[in-house]
């Protein structure tokens, strides 16, 4: 039976159904995951699922209670309608709570044994079962699952009260807390069941964050109280200290998920409050420079991580930051943390190193090359005397340049020259050579040019670089770099193209062979603060001949499961 109730719970997460089970979710609920199961099943069929190894898992575990069960459609649930996950957490107990729609009651309930049915108790419409940290009940419409965590450290403060209200002489703490969580999450789930208070369909955050459009969709009423709730918990095995995550800033958070013919794509939004808002959008006021795009060839890329600030905001929004986010989470600390940002200010002059680094960065991953390298090993003759022989083999050397905005190049200079005099560099005519440790698997030369400091890996590009006429070539990956604050890219298919398969292993080479068949390339991007919201976008680029990206998700899934 209890497996039984697990599985329920991945099946709750996987598929969905009826929208007015919402009326069942309190407006108080710190979290809401729901999954649309008319729009999984406009992209795939149950054919698509029950012989997926996902599928086969499932089914396999529903046939160990009731042989005759051969597939998704024999669940009993409404495969047209939503289901939902959600999270309400108390001093004493968190509560994951999982409902759905049931379509054919004598269907579902023909999924449980014979011993499981007598395990089963029935008050006029309602059937339920309960275990020590779980809890089932159903009618005719709705079937809801609930489990439990307990809070130890609640437990501990109150087990002199609690064994004397629940337990005996003779009963250990164990068992006692056994019996009341038991109690406790039976009338929770009765409480849920029966609910006809305030819903979360009253919180206004809440419906505007409903996208139907979407596969899946998760939704925090805040991520400071959720955080809490989080850490107060782990603050049982961290001394006793709670760190107050209630004032650091970030306020309500929904993420949505989309499979559609090309792509998969999560995108997030975080609401932030009024200070928060005037401090992020004095970092991220910039755009990385055009001088950048002179040395940036999209034709030869294999990934790059861009970031655009402005580092003289950076420093000045810090100490005011940090003193908000330390002193709410360590209240105790709060005096200590102001006068650390205080001090802070002080030392430094933001705008001296704001003119120093600017703020704008691009890494860009430009090859994986080999590289020979020797090394020092032994050899032994028939008499176990050892000989020191030196070596050669080929390494994966990857070929990377990294570009920093700088406006203060005397500076730059400067140091160059203490580093040229100490011999951490080198000198040529139009760059220095990094006196890097000789196991270091890559050289790296270093140029001054057009208010940027490079640091590259490649002779290649270093040459570029030098050269008054550089190669450059920009097209949607500037515009993506341009528009945003932050944007991660890395091109899958070229980089398993220069991965050498006779180094891989046979698990790795079906790996790599179905991610090179199947997915293009995959790219994380952070916008600019619009209103009081931060806007980010996860995408997996999937293949053009696939029908959409969730077969390819399940194609994954199927073949890591083999």
């Amino acid at each position: 039976m209890k497996k039984i109730m697990l599985t329920l719970a991945l099946a709750a997460t996987t598929f969905s159904f009826a929208q007015q089970l919402e009326s069942k979710i309190p407006a108080n609920a710190q979290a809401v995951i729901s999954v649309n199961g008319n729009n999984v099943f406009d992209l795939i069929s149950l054919t698509d699922f029950d012989t997926n190894a996902l599928g086969k898992e499932m089914i396999k575990e529903f046939k160990r209670e009731n042989e005759d069960f051969n597939g998704l459609a024999d669940f009993g649930v409404d495969l047209d309608s939503k289901a939902f996950y959600f999270y309400q957490p108390s001093d004493s107990i968190s509560y994951h709570s999982f409902i759905l729609k049931i379509k054919d009651r004598k269907q579902f309930e023909a999924i449980f044994n014979m011993s499981s049915k007598n395990e089963i108790v029935k008050q006029g419409n309602v059937s339920s079962f309960t275990d020590h940290n779980t809890a089932i009940m159903w009618n005719d419409n709705i079937l809801l699952f609930i489990g439990g965590d307990k809070s130890y450290s609640y437990f501990d403060e109150h087990k002199e009260r609690l064994m004397s209200e629940f337990g005996g002489e003779d009963q250990d703490f164990y068992d006692v807390k056994k019996v009341v969580v038991a109690q406790w999450i039976s009338n929770y789930s009765s409480k849920i069941f029966n609910y006809n208070g305030a819903s979360i369909l009253s919180n206004k955050n809440y419906v505007k964050s409903i996208d139907k459009n979407a596969e899946a969709s998760a939704w925090i009423n805040s991520y400071g109280e959720l955080m809490g709730g989080v850490m107060g918990g782990l603050s049982y095995y961290m001394g006793g200290i709670s760190p107050d995550y209630t004032n650091i800033g970030f306020g309500t958070m929904n993420a949505h998920l989309y499979f559609e013919k090309g792509e998969a794509k999560i995108t997030t939004n975080m609401e932030v409050d009024d200070t928060w808002k005037k401090a992020i959008k004095s970092i991220y006021k910039s755009k990385i420079d055009q001088s950048f795009f002179k040395y940036f060839n999209e034709n030869e890329i294999i990934g790059y991580t861009s970031v655009a600030m402005n580092t003289e905001a950076v420093l000045d929004e810090y100490p005011n930051l940090i003193s908000q986010i330390y002193g709410g989470m360590l209240p105790d600390f709060k005096e200590e943390m102001e006068v650390s940002a205080e001090l802070f200010s002080v030392l430094i002059d933001e705008e001296a190193v704001g003119d120093l680094i600017t703020g704008n960065m691009l890494f860009v991953l430009n090859d994986l090359g080999e590289k020979e390298v020797t090394y020092t090993t032994y050899e032994y003759d028939d008499d176990y005397k050892e000989t020191e022989v030196t070596k050669t083999k080929t390494e994966m050397n990857p070929e990377f340049t990294i570009m920093v905005g700088s406006e203060n190049e005397k500076l730059l200079f400067k140091l160059i020259k203490l580093g040229v005099k100490h011999k951490a560099l080198e000198q040529n005519a139009n760059y220095y050579k990094l006196n890097l440790p000789n196991k270091t698997p890559f050289d790296l030369y270093a140029v001054i040019k057009d208010e940027i400091v490079f640091i590259t890996s490649s002779e290649k590009q270093l040459a570029n670089i030098i050269s008054p006429n550089p190669v450059s070539f920009t097209g949607e990956h500037k515009k993506l770099i341009r528009k945003n604050a932050a944007v991660m890219y890395l091109d899958v298919k070229k980089l398993l193209a220069k991965i050498p398969s006779e180094d891989l292993r046979r698990d790795e080479k079906k790996m790599f062979s179905f991610a090179s068949d199947n997915i293009n390339s995959v790219h994380y991007k952070t916008g600019k603060m619009k209103g009081n919201n931060m806007v980010s976008e996860f995408v997996v680029d999937t293949a053009d001949n696939r029908e959409n990206s969730l077969k390819v998700l399940l194609d994954f899934m199927d073949f890591m499961m083999k």
